[in-house]
């Protein structure tokens, strides 16, 4: 530090002068400061009222995510940025620390999603394209409304944001996922009317639950009556009437897809589906067009034979016509009869089928079934399929089955609907029949007697009675032929002449009884005199009865 004095420094001096002030007046340099810790205040104030909430979000990894530089954004406006990325306690997640802008406040709650945006390329479309020149980001939506929340997991998979779009939801329940995808369309009449949101398994493993989100205007055609089914590939058909094909487009070939429409009922007249109405799910359109019965008759079935062929689901029909399907089978086997049966479990819809006439006195609908069974109503396992063995139960009248009853109260729970033997089987045990009987005949037996006839045959065949007998009836057959040899030669020309006479006799009579012959004229005029002889003979008996006593005196002369 340099004390040099100013005037030796080359500057004048200037004589000191004395300056009076006055203590009371207020300098203005101290306002300066003032304005400046006043101004500082108000930002402070300003930038804590301003200042957004601040949120974690924790994420399976760090991909795509930097402290400082990752956004968050919703539709596409900023509204915070990620401060601070670091390791869970576990080191089984990461947990993002980000600022949010204040207006983010009021859309936050536990019903809001968070996820990264990276760019993706599924089946269906691709995603996230601008990502790969402006980095990944973090999307938001804030969905419903519900209570406040600074912690939330962020979601692996983007999902499908709904929120703010005219339309409803819908869920969808069904026993198999298939090719059903988020994302995957949804038609109404081959137009694409909305798409599948999510879908998860219920809480009993026994569905798969999904939630769809139908567009505007196409929502108000979900009414009570509509029916879903999965239109995922390629329904190919082939009847009486050709083949047919139908697919709703070829995004549903490639990635699945629903389709829904109205079944039954007036659609016109229906009220609209309310949020989140809950419907099935049908594996295909022809599934969906099948009619719906309520109610639902469980029976099981006992069989002896083999199964083999036949599986869940597979149909319980009425002479061709599908009244229920099998829902269970159980093999068991009794260690005390040291015999198998298979127990199957249907379910029947008896309101498949319609009744004519009035029921039988003292027969009931309740009472109905057993008293078809008592006049022959029987299952029977049958092949529905040769080149694949499928069976199928039939159910059906066989007037020649043995007695039975419905027995009810067994350990399955349900009424024991009686069984009879499949066509093989029958046939079978005919047969098994059949060698049983043969089995019981004496065949060695019979053998025996046979071989001792042969060996007595035998003997009379070699006796010398048998041969003079031989002998004898071959001298009387010598006998018979010269007899007849002389028969030939000598009798038979006399009968020929005897008949060649006879001939010649009745032709002589045919021509003596000709029409126009002269014997046939003189009997003409024998027979005329042999009637006017019997005409006087009448006359004569007649005068005689009235005149007897002409015999003695004569006839007199007449009057």
């Amino acid at each position: 530090m340099n004390n040099q004095h100013p005037s030796d420094a080359g500057f004048p001096e200037v004589p000191a002068t004395a300056v009076k002030t006055d203590r009371r007046r207020f300098s203005l340099v101290w306002l300066v400061p003032l304005v400046a810790v006043l101004i500082g205040g108000w930002l402070v104030v300003k930038a804590l009222t301003e200042k957004g909430p601040v949120i974690t979000i924790t994420f399976k990894s760090a991909d795509g995510l930097e402290a400082g530089k990752t956004k968050i954004k919703f539709k596409d406006v900023e509204i915070g940025v990620v401060e601070e990325v670091h390791l869970g306690k576990d080191l089984s997640h990461v947990v993002a620390k980000a600022q949010l802008v204040k207006e983010a406040e009021s859309f936050l709650s536990e019903n809001t999603r968070f996820w990264v945006v990276r760019a993706r390329v599924s089946a269906s479309a691709i995603h996230g394209l601008g990502t790969v020149f402006s980095g990944a980001y973090i999307d938001v939506d804030p969905g419903k409304k519900g209570k406040p929340a600074t912690s939330f997991q962020g979601l692996e998979e983007p999902p499908i944001v709904t929120t703010g779009l005219p339309g409803r939801h819908f869920i969808l329940e069904s026993e198999r996922r298939g090719s059903l995808e988020v994302g995957a369309p949804i038609y109404y009449r081959q137009i694409r009317a909305g798409e599948v949101v999510a879908y998860n398994l219920s809480e009993d493993g026994t569905k798969i639950i999904s939630k769809v989100f139908v567009n505007a205007p196409y929502h108000l055609f979900v009414r009570n009556s509509t029916r879903f089914w999965s239109a995922s590939g390629v329904d190919l058909k082939l009847d009486a009437t050709g083949i047919t094909l139908e697919t709703e487009s070829l995004v549903t070939i490639l990635v699945g897809g629903i389709a829904f429409d109205s079944i039954d009922g007036d659609p016109g007249r229906e009220k609209e589906a309310p949020e989140d109405s809950t419907f099935k799910l049908f594996p295909s359109h022809e599934a969906a067009k099948q009619k719906i019965y309520s109610v639902k008759n469980h029976y099981v079935l006992f069989f002896d034979e083999s199964v083999r062929g036949l599986g869940v689901g597979a149909p319980v029909e009425f002479r061709g016509i599908p009244i229920g399907q099998v829902i269970d089978i159980k093999p068991e086997f009794d260690l005390k009869l040291n015999k198998a049966k298979i127990p199957v479990i249907i379910a029947a819809e008896p309101e498949r089928i319609s009744f004519i006439g009035q029921l039988p006195d003292g027969v009931t609908r309740e009472t109905l079934v057993d008293h078809l069974i008592e006049r022959g109503f029987r299952a029977q396992l049958r092949t529905g399929n040769l080149l694949t063995g499928q069976l199928y139960i039939a159910i059906d009248l066989f007037p020649d089955a043995k007695p039975a009853k419905m027995v009810r109260g067994g350990r399955y729970g349900y009424p024991e609907f009686p069984t009879t033997p499949t066509q093989l089987e029958e046939i079978g045990s005919k047969v098994t029949q059949l060698v049983a009987k043969i089995d019981k005949i004496p065949i060695e037996q019979i053998g025996n007697d046979l071989r001792d006839t042969m060996q007595g045959a035998k003997r009379i065949v070699n006796s010398p009675e048998l041969l003079e007998t031989v002998k004898s009836l071959n001298a009387a057959v010598k006998e018979l032929q010269a007899f007849t040899v002389e028969l030939r030669t000598r009798t038979a020309p006399e009968v020929t002449a005897t008949l060649q006479q006879a001939q010649r006799s009745l032709a002589a009579a045919e021509s003596s009884l000709a029409a126009d012959s002269p014997q046939q004229y003189r009997v003409k005029a024998a027979l005329d005199e042999i009637a006017g002889a019997a005409r006087s003979l009448r006359l004569l008996t007649e005068f005689l009865e009235a005149h007897p006593e002409s015999l003695l005196r004569g006839k007199g002369s007449e009057k």
